[in-house]
């Protein structure tokens, strides 16, 4: 139901239990608080289904989940870290390390479907002609093992792969040294932009005017994409466990009333979607799993 083993379960409510202020008006136990949350971001049932089988009225069954999910971005959104150039290197599975030695990160973009705004100018900001929906991107990063090591907050769906990554803090040397290689798709036109760094983007080769590709060009494409590829399986593997990002999200989840009255940086769907990423950070990697960092 939750996506996690009772061991994980019950770890991850002891800590986050001590975080939890005093609620002298709930009749509901902390566990099962969480473990609602834990459903609706899982299964993602309606929320008159949520409310049928919990009785609880909708108003109390949206700031549960709104309180727990707050709870988790403020407190489990360590998982998703950038690590060390040591533990990089020492947890790249052996097949990978023997193509790119100096791999950091394989990078992409993922687009999670929303409701049409009845804004114009939001619909244009959110469209995206790739989907032909209305849609919130993020880029995402992943070290080789599988762990997601890297996610930025929500971009309308116009925005392209690249103008996200330039507006990101990415491109840092809080992330990337001398001789580091990262890999993406032929999308991520950035390589200048990466060895201002020192750090190489390595994609797939272009035609560039040419009728065919070298043999030698085919080759080495060849062996990025194969590698490439584990970025997408992250990808896949974060919304098949995670139905709630399979859309179109409600606006009312894409950033909600009471967000905007507390005057929060964040929209509802970043904490959704951060906390989605921590907690597939705590399960099994979808490859390598020998190698998970």
């Amino acid at each position: 139901m939750t996506g996690l083993s009772w061991t994980v379960f019950d770890t991850l409510h002891q800590y986050l239990v001590q975080f939890v202020k005093s609620q002298k008006t709930s009749k509901m136990s902390t566990q099962d608080q969480l473990f609602i949350t834990l459903v609706k971001l899982r299964q993602n049932p309606s929320t008159d289904m949520m409310c049928g089988i919990f009785d609880l009225a909708h108003s109390t069954f949206l700031d549960v989940f709104s309180r727990w999910l707050d709870l988790m971005y403020a407190n489990i959104s360590f998982l998703i870290k950038w690590p060390d150039g040591e533990c990089i290197r020492s947890t790249v599975p052996a097949e990978v390390l023997f193509q790119y030695p100096r791999v950091t990160a394989i990078i992409d973009c993922f687009e999670i479907r929303i409701e049409h705004s009845k804004k114009l100018k939001t619909r244009a900001i959110t469209y995206s002609k790739y989907k032909n929906w209305t849609t919130v991107k993020y880029f995402i990063a992943c070290h080789p093992s599988g762990s997601i090591t890297y996610l930025s907050k929500g971009w309308g769906g116009r925005a392209s792969d690249v103008h996200i990554v330039r507006n990101s803090d990415f491109l840092s040397q809080k992330f990337h040294h001398a001789g580091d290689q990262i890999l993406a798709d032929r999308g991520f036109t950035l390589k200048d932009d990466f060895a201002v760094l020192g750090a190489q983007l390595i994609t797939p080769s272009f035609t560039r005017g040419r009728k065919q590709l070298s043999a030698e060009d085919v080759a080495n494409s060849r062996v990025t994409s194969n590698i490439r590829i584990h970025i997408e399986r992250v990808i896949g593997a974060l919304k098949s466990r995670y139905h709630i990002l399979d859309g179109p999200l409600p606006l009312r989840l894409v950033k909600r009333l009471q967000g905007e009255r507390q005057k929060r940086e964040e929209a509802m769907i970043d904490r959704i979607v951060h906390v989605c990423a921590a907690l597939m950070n705590l399960s099994g990697s979808v490859m390598y799993n020998r190698y998970r960092i």
